[in-house]
């Protein structure tokens, strides 16, 4: 493919550097997190030997507290979410009356699930773990593995 025009490279730098130095280019990267480290409980705890007074000595206060068929449950969550994006933005409002810009964002949502299922004398019936899962409850309530 032939090209009527040619241009220079000189130029594309210039252009590029302008850019830059001008602020028209900027990139936004943020991480948050929310609530606290699920620990690895499979190995601390046993099912049918572990009291609701040991989990809650260890982990603390969970993030929510269900019943489900006369069992209560400790759901203990931490969310990640990274998010990033750049944009590049040519200002010609002075010139054209309109500026010209371009961005491109993503985002990725994970999460990390300790359910602990205890019987009403306190005794802890089975456990439930996920962790790195874009989907929050699904996949570890549906699972029929433990710690899967």
């Amino acid at each position: 493919m032939v090209f009527p025009f040619r241009i220079s490279p000189f130029l594309i730098y210039l252009f590029i550097v302008g850019n830059l130095l001008t602020g028209c280019v900027s990139y936004r990267f943020i991480k948050a997190t929310e609530g606290r480290s699920v620990s690895d409980a499979l190995e601390e705890f046993q099912a049918g030997k572990t009291t609701l007074q040991e989990a809650l000595e260890t982990l603390g206060a969970p993030d929510q507290v269900a019943e489900l068929e006369g069992k209560d449950v400790l759901i203990y969550q931490r969310s990640l979410l990274s998010n990033s994006g750049l944009s590049f933005g040519i200002p010609l409002t002075d010139i054209l009356g309109s500026s010209f810009s371009f961005s491109a964002h993503g985002s990725l949502v994970r999460h990390d699930l300790l359910l602990l299922l205890f019987t009403p004398d306190g005794t802890l019936s089975e456990i439930f773990s996920e962790k790195g899962s874009r989907y929050p409850y699904l996949k570890a309530i549906l699972s029929d593995k433990k710690g899967n």
